[in-house]
């Protein structure tokens, strides 16, 4: 086990911290938190805030990388807000410094949309914080494998009226392990169009229960923000765990998942165990 890990772990210990709590204090992800301890190695950013913190844990109004555990929230946002207010700014005041509106730094801080790479740069630079804290997290985590961070403009050109971002990229298994399909840390991504949710998430699909019209490997578009319809196709995360990708029929206190292949039966189930449910905005095939 490497030196970090040791004094990662000796450090939660001895000030009694969760993963959750400490991942708050070092503005990650808990998912994130826990896969440096596993053995990934971490990058300098989040080494500095570490270094940081087991130095000056003790100072509550200077730690900016601590977070305020009455949002509710952790990553990004919080960081923004808690800097902010620690150093006197108003929402008009950091517009002036950075030269955005107000109302975009307010969407970004509420978590209406997502942060662009452009503005979390500016934002790191007028509050002194480390740009990798703000660019991972539960908001715009970084895209792994393809050199952007999510929010960032594509390299990609589009036809007037068509809009293209980077949104993450999970495997169906992700989708069953995850606390939230938008609290997402460093995952790879893909392109996508016109996508009408800011906080739309891809999913991998395993199986052939849609087939012939959506087969193994297709990319389910979903969009967490939107509630999901009487025959919408679906993503749901099940009580116990398991994904679904089917067409919804909703039956009083009951949903009905229904299957395009006719050799699998529908899924009758009481709303109470169905933890989330989402629609899906689009898909996409993947060719070999």
């Amino acid at each position: 086990m490497n030196t970090l890990v040791n004094n990662l772990r000796a450090w939660r210990e001895k000030h009694l911290l969760s993963q959750e709590k400490a991942a708050k204090m070092l503005g990650v992800s808990r998912a994130y938190l826990n896969q440096i301890e596993n053995g990934r190695k971490p990058g300098p950013d989040f080494v500095n805030t570490f270094n940081r913190l087991r130095g000056e844990h003790q100072k509550p109004q200077s730690d900016t990388s601590k977070v305020n555990e009455d949002e509710g929230i952790y990553g990004p946002r919080s960081l923004l807000k808690q800097r902010r207010n620690q150093l006197g700014y108003s929402l008009k005041d950091i517009a002036s410094l950075t030269g955005y509106q107000a109302s975009a730094i307010r969407n970004v801080e509420e978590g209406h949309t997502r942060a662009s790479e452009r503005l979390l740069i500016k934002l790191a630079q007028v509050l002194d914080l480390p740009v990798d804290a703000l660019m991972g997290g539960s908001d715009s985590p970084k895209l792994t494998g393809y050199g952007y961070t999510f929010g960032a403009e594509t390299q990609v050109s589009t036809a007037p009226g068509i809009n293209a971002r980077t949104i993450p990229l999970i495997s169906w298994a992700q989708a069953g392990e995850l606390q939230a399909w938008e609290d997402i840390y460093e995952h790879e991504g893909i392109v996508a169009y016109n996508s009408k949710d800011p906080r739309a998430v891809a999913i991998t699909i395993r199986g052939d229960s849609m087939e012939p019209e959506y087969r193994d490997g297709t990319i389910a578009i979903i969009y967490p923000g939107f509630q999901a319809k009487h025959g919408d196709l679906v993503i749901a995360r099940l009580a116990d765990g398991s994904v679904l990708f089917k067409r919804l029929q909703i039956n009083g206190n009951q949903y009905t998942f229904v299957s395009l292949n006719p050799v699998y039966p529908p899924i009758v189930i009481d709303k109470s165990k169905v933890e989330k449910i989402a629609p899906v905005g689009a898909t996409q095939r993947t060719e070999l």
